[in-house]
């Protein structure tokens, strides 16, 4: 099996901001869609890549990637991917997002650049 991360986050995060606000319709100040590069879990340990999720309040994360459903406080999830550590991250308002993914024609990622190419 590759090592390589393969995943739908951007797509359902992207999707996920895009429901919550209605297609931006709805302002939501407290609700980013985030870009982020992370650390690796299990089979992926040691590898460092591109992620996307929800970031509520600036105290919770909502993750629907790959058919999860995870929800969990910033700062667990946060140190769990080591994100503050790698320090690699941007964040979009519900706006934002709609207009890069009008710009560019995918969910993303639009600006993350990782070490990895990941």
């Amino acid at each position: 099996m590759s090592r390589e991360p393969s995943g739908d986050c951007y797509e359902a995060a992207a999707k996920l901001i895009l429901a919550i606000t209605n297609h931006g319709r709805t302002d939501r100040p407290d609700v980013r869609l985030v870009h982020a590069e992370v650390a690796g879990q299990g089979e992926l340990s040691g590898l460092q890549f591109g992620h996307a999720f929800v970031l509520f309040d600036d105290q919770r994360v909502l993750d629907l990637s790959n058919g999860n459903a995870i929800v969990m406080a910033k700062d667990r999830y946060y140190q769990i991917g080591r994100i503050d550590e790698i320090g690699n991250v941007i964040e979009y308002t519900a706006k934002e997002a709609i207009a890069k993914i009008n710009d560019h024609e995918h969910y993303g990622p639009w600006d993350l650049v990782t070490e990895s190419g990941l």
